[in-house]
Parts: C-alpha cells; structure tokens; sequence
C-alpha cells in the first residue's frame, strides 16, 4: 500500500517498551519427547550436536505520532520509531505488524506496516524530521540483517481505516508490535499507553 504524506503531525507521548520473544510460538504440544540412547561403555562415544545459533532480538519504542491519512481523513495513520537490538545470531526481519487496544473500538485487528512517502517531524525527538521513504524499517529489515551486537534503527507506518485520533487519546488505548525474525520466531511488544501531548 502506498502513502502520499504531507502532513501535520499530532505529538504523542508514550511509554518506551522492549520486545520479547513470543514463547507461545515455540510451543508444540503434539511433538514427541526425546528419545534417550543408552551407550555400551565399549563403545565410542556419539558426537555432540551443536545448537543451532539463534537471534536474540529486542526492540524499544521511541517516539509515536498519529495524524489523519492526506486526501483521506476518516483514515489514521501512525507512525513509530522503532530500534531493534540483537544478541544472538544475525537475522533479517519481516511480517512488522500493530495491533491497537481501545475502549472505543472491538474491531482492531493486526495492521500490516506500509509503505509511505513524506518527511514528518517526529514528537520528543528535538525537532528532527524523519523521511518515512528513507527510513522504513519494514522494508530495510528485509534487507539489512542485525548483526550480533548489532542494532538496526527505522520508521514503521500502519493505518487503520476510519479511525480518529481522539478514539485513541486520553482512554487508556494502547498498541502491541508484532515481528518474526528469520527463522520464523515471533516476537511482541508489551502493550504500550498511547496519550495525547502537546505538539
């Protein structure tokens, strides 16, 4: 999907999370347990298997801001800056995806990042503007692995369709980040307050 922005930004202030590992994936209730091997003490010993190398990733939210959509203002776009750190081995990113909480709405479901053109001032980062082409780390993540030790730093976009900022300020409305590495782990945030703040 694709976003032509030129646009005035609502400042929005909110809580910095860190991802986590999203055990529940990892959890297969059908699987067989091991099996355990009895070796004869004249027999050689069987190699050790290595385990396989995995990411270790988690990522903070930096700053928020929702603005209605140009040319399109019953839709809300939002937008995040997103730092995702690394500690295991190094891994792309994909399927970037937002889910919104909110006593005012039971609809919300997981909303895809996209794709957007517009250079927007980011709320409680100084002044600088951020060019959401530039700096889509939906699209980057796909491209540039994080490293081990690495970090990798971008803008993600998610709209959600006939929605306003005031359905999600000052009620308690919060939003999950949702991303897989690689090999397919998924990993959420904790849920973050959205509130509203002045510009």
């Amino acid at each position: 999907m694709r976003i032509i922005l030129g646009i005035t930004v609502v400042a929005v202030i909110l809580v910095s999370v860190s991802c986590r590992k999203d055990h529940t994936a990892d959890l297969n209730p059908s699987a067989a347990p091991q099996s355990t091997v009895t070796v004869q003490s004249n027999s050689a010993a069987a190699p050790s298997v290595q385990a396989i190398d995995k990411p270790a990733l988690s990522c903070q939210v930096e700053t928020l801001s929702l603005y209605p959509v140009p040319n399109n203002p019953a839709n809300l776009a939002i937008s995040v800056v997103v730092s995702v750190q690394n500690s295991g081995a190094a891994s792309t990113l994909q399927d970037w995806k937002l889910t919104v909480y909110s006593p005012n709405r039971s609809d919300f479901t997981a909303f895809e990042a996209v794709h957007v053109n517009g250079v927007v001032e980011m709320p409680g980062a100084g002044g600088r503007r951020v060019d959401l082409a530039k700096e889509d780390l939906a699209l980057a993540s796909k491209q540039v692995p994080v490293e081990k030790a690495g970090q990798l730093r971008g803008v993600l976009t998610f709209v959600l369709p006939k929605t306003s900022v005031q359905e999600l300020s000052n009620n308690q409305s919060s939003f999950v980040i949702h991303f897989k590495d690689s090999q397919g782990t998924l990993y959420r945030s904790r849920k973050t307050v959205i509130g509203l703040g002045a510009k």
